[in-house]
């Protein structure tokens, strides 16, 4: 197995991986960015919120 990694904030790293996306022998892992991996570690972490409908969630953030 060999692991490449693409730029894919250019022109060309976006077009190979497009390319790489129609081969059917190619596995593309893509990693998530830094606002989805702060959102992971919180929930690992226990910081949610749980409420019953989205008025008590709306109640929980604004406080009102």
């Amino acid at each position: 197995m060999t692991y490449i990694t693409v730029d894919d904030h250019t022109t060309e790293g976006k077009k190979l991986v497009a390319f790489l996306k129609t081969q059917e022998y190619v596995a593309i892992l893509e990693e998530p960015n830094d606002t989805t991996k702060t959102a992971i570690k919180d929930v690992d972490a226990g910081k949610v919120r749980k409420a019953k409908n989205t008025e008590d969630l709306f109640r929980q953030i604004l406080g009102s």
